[in-house]
């Protein structure tokens, strides 16, 4: 067929897919054929769409191709090379922050689950001048599912102590519930009579810090102390023991193993074993002498 060159949009063409993107659309226009084009693409096409431009084609071309128009293609390949993605961007606020940073503050908070959101924002100002709030770094944060929490309160235990807990652990574990029916488990307690957990908080407008409502009474020593001896086994307990004064192995070998341990071994059975703490009054020479005479058994527990 014979194509006048007055229909062509272009009077210098050089590459033979503008010849072809030109013809196509004049048939098009010549027969009526006008086909709806569309103005969304499906991820799949967008990324054939992609891929053909990085091949050399032109946008024309690609937008022939998909039934489109240039103008989608052209905001598809600006779209692509700003943000190097395809897809496209939904309503709202513009993200402050790029992917690499989001990643930057991710790794310094897991290398130091400590640090603040304040302490973060500052660090990434400094090592990429981006500079944003402390709110937007928790932002981020939650994005990854880190939340900031309050730490677990553990004893603290030396390395070498830990590796012989965890050998202790191994030894027990596979121990049957016959055995553990005849291990108490022991172990004293103070308590405050009115402790302050400082986690009480007050509604109040500024400048009334002063005011009754808005203040706590806050007793010396938590107003007195009382200390509570126990011991449990998984066929019951014993009473509760207070002590007065402080605790020391004098009292520990008369009012607690002469006055309970002895009589609960005779209950439990000849199997029975103790288990406490090594606090100094549990291991002290006048309490070892006492369980040894009433040939107690006590079971080893790793030291801190």
């Amino acid at each position: 067929m014979k194509i006048s060159c007055q229909y062509f949009p272009y009077k210098n063409i050089q590459r033979i897919e503008d010849i072809i993107s030109a013809t196509v659309s004049l048939l098009l226009i010549k027969t009526n054929i006008i086909m709806e084009r569309r103005r969304h693409l499906s991820r799949e096409e967008m990324l054939r769409a992609v891929g053909m431009i990085e091949a050399g084609s032109r946008q024309r071309t690609v937008a022939l191709a998909l039934n489109t128009s240039q103008s989608v293609i052209s905001r598809l390949w600006t779209r692509y090379r700003s943000t190097d993605t395809v897809a496209e961007r939904h309503g709202g606020r513009y993200r402050c922050t790029t992917r690499r940073q989001d990643r930057y503050i991710q790794i310094l908070t897991r290398r130091a689950p400590t640090i603040t959101a304040m302490m973060l924002a500052v660090r990434l100002h400094h090592s990429s001048g981006n500079l944003i709030s402390d709110q937007t770094v928790r932002n981020r944060l939650h994005e990854v599912n880190l939340h900031s929490r309050r730490p677990l309160r553990v004893s603290p235990i030396a390395m070498h102590n830990r590796r012989i807990r965890y050998q202790w652990a191994l030894e027990h574990r596979n121990w049957a519930e016959e055995q553990w029916r005849f291990v108490c488990f022991s172990d004293e307690s103070r308590f405050g009579m009115r402790p302050d957990t400082r986690r009480i908080r007050h509604w109040r407008t500024p400048g009334r810090q002063q005011r009754l409502k808005s203040c706590q009474e806050v007793h010396p020593y938590s107003g007195g102390t009382i200390m509570v001896w126990a011991g449990i086994w998984i066929g019951g307990r014993t009473e509760l023991i207070w002590i007065r004064g402080n605790l020391n192995a004098q009292i520990y070998a008369e009012t607690i193993v002469s006055d309970v341990i002895v009589p609960l071994q005779v209950q439990i059975g000849p199997l029975f074993q103790l288990m406490h703490d090594n606090a100094r009054p549990h291991t002290a020479r006048v309490v070892r002498q006492t369980l040894a005479a009433a040939n107690i058994n006590v079971l080893p527990w790793p030291a801190q």
